[in-house]
């Protein structure tokens, strides 16, 4: 019997129809094929990937992106306590401690090398004078140091041996200045490292008149003005050497005075660079909102006093190499203590602001603000009571001459002179009486140019005189000679008890 191919399709999609009715269909029905999976849209690295995912655990997709963050915050929080365990944030702690005024604190967190500068007294002291004059500080900048700068193919500042320079300009009420600072580790593991500030790096040489001058540093005592050897052994030079010992130390004195100068121009060197970036730094900081036109104004007369006190070193540089070679030396000892450059050579005195004090019996104290480690030059003059003793010791000293000139008696000389003046002023009225002559003088005109102080016990008087002198021959006139005009340096050294005698006379 014949079958409608229709037919035949209807009944076999009515089957179809009844399985899925009567029950669920087999897994070979619902598992789709290869075939059929690589005519769609999805790859098979696809499927495999999703099938791999979906048999992860669900502890483990959760975990894994916790443990990322987790770890992510550990290294930024190590990061972070690295950043404020640096050798810049311990600086900003140090400043941030003056700023508050707990200076134990600060105190703590420097480097002590030793020496009077170092002692926790010194620097509270220190801190209180600066606050006392210039107020609390303010506000500071933080910058890294950079080598730079050099010398004879050196460089004029030396990198430190140890630790991370920078430089720190801080910021008072009136005043800003830059100073540097050393920042060595002290113990401790990254992240939480330890640090120590070094607050100093070169010598502070202070220059200061008379010799034995007592020297005070922000009101603790530093010592006393003594001469300084290299110079002194330098001036030896222009005494040439007689045999061959001689000349081996000659030679050895030679280089030491080589390396001398060879310092001084180095520290000429290294002032003129800070008048220098002074200036660059008076540049940068014009219009910047940072810094107050009284800021700037403050850099620029700052930049003006470098630049004044550069001059002077320059110039006594070249004063000193003309004493080297044996320029300006009478062999009196006027001359010998004015070629004396004393002072102090200051260790481990901390970078900044200081203020200098110095002293002496009969002198007016002088006193005066500086920057170390930039040198400072003091020089104390006689008071009122001891220009009054130098003046009545000239006095006397004019008298008597004028005394044993007129009666050829040399022993009234003694009273006012000692020394080789008295040797001169002797031979003078020995020489009159063997010529059987006398000399009236009369003193018409004096003025004082300048009354010093070289030491404790020795002084220089500096006049202008004017005198009329009539030499007689018996009652005879033999000469005469009228508004006679000297220019004399004296020198007068106190013999014990106050009493001063003129011991030294220099026509100029």
């Amino acid at each position: 019997m014949r079958m409608n191919w229709r037919s035949r399709k209807k009944e076999s999609g009515s089957g179809a129809g009844a399985a899925d009715a009567g029950g669920a269909p087999s897994p070979e029905e619902t598992k789709p094929s290869r075939r059929r999976v690589a005519e769609g849209p999805v790859e098979p690295w696809a499927v495999k990937a999703g099938e791999t995912v979906s048999r992860i655990p669900r502890g483990v997709k959760i975990g894994v992106p916790v443990a990322v963050l987790v770890v992510t915050a550990i290294l930024v929080a190590l990061f972070t306590l690295a950043s404020i365990h640096s050798p810049r944030s311990a600086i900003g702690r140090y400043l941030g401690e003056l700023k508050v005024g707990d200076y134990k604190s600060a105190y703590g967190m420097i480097a002590h090398p030793g020496g009077r500068f170092s002692t926790y007294s010194f620097f509270r002291k220190w801190q209180d004078n600066t606050t006392e004059h210039l107020g609390r500080l303010q506000d500071f900048v933080i910058q890294e140091r950079k080598a730079e700068n050099r010398f004879f193919g050196r460089l004029i500042e030396p990198v430190p041996g140890t630790g991370t320079p920078f430089v720190v300009t801080m910021k008072y009420k009136d005043k800003a200045f830059d100073v540097n600072m050393v920042v060595e580790e002290a113990g401790g593991a990254w992240p939480v490292k330890q640090w120590r500030l070094r607050l100093t790096g070169r010598n502070t040489r202070l220059l200061v008149a008379p010799l034995g001058s007592r020297v005070r540093i922000d009101g603790v005592p530093a010592g006393v003005a003594r001469p300084d050897r290299d110079l002194a052994d330098a001036l030896q030079l222009k005494h040439f050497p007689r045999d061959i010992d001689g000349a081996v130390d000659y030679a050895r004195k030679l280089a030491r005075t080589f390396r001398y100068v060879i310092g001084e121009v180095r520290r000429l060197a290294a002032n003129l660079e800070g008048v220098t970036e002074s200036a660059q730094g008076v540049v940068d900081k014009f219009g910047t909102g940072g810094f107050s036109w009284s800021d700037i104004l403050d850099a620029a007369s700052s930049t003006a006093q470098q630049s004044k006190e550069f001059g002077q070193d320059a110039a006594r540089l070249v004063i000193q190499i003309y004493w080297i070679f044996g320029g300006g030396d009478d062999g009196s000892l006027r001359a010998h203590l004015s070629r004396v450059q004393s002072g102090l050579e200051l260790k481990n005195l901390p970078e900044g602001w200081h203020e200098v004090s110095a002293r002496l019996p009969g002198a007016t104290s002088d006193s005066k603000e500086f920057i170390a480690p930039v040198s400072a030059e003091l020089k104390l003059e006689p008071t009122d009571a001891t220009e009054r003793e130098l003046k009545n010791t000239m006095n006397g000293y004019y008298r008597a001459v004028s005394t044993a000139l007129a009666t050829l008696d040399t022993g009234v000389l003694k009273r006012s002179v000692a020394g080789p003046a008295l040797t001169r002023e002797t031979d003078r009225v020995l020489d009159l009486l063997d010529k059987g002559r006398h000399v009236e003088a009369q003193l018409t005109d004096l003025r004082y140019e300048s009354l010093k102080l070289l030491s404790e016990r020795v002084a220089t008087v500096e006049t202008r005189e004017t005198w009329n002198e009539t030499t007689y021959q018996g009652t005879a006139v033999a000469g005469v000679k009228a508004g006679r005009k000297l220019k004399v340096v004296y020198t007068l050294e106190e013999q014990g008890g106050g009493l001063w005698k003129v011991t030294e006379r220099n026509e100029l």
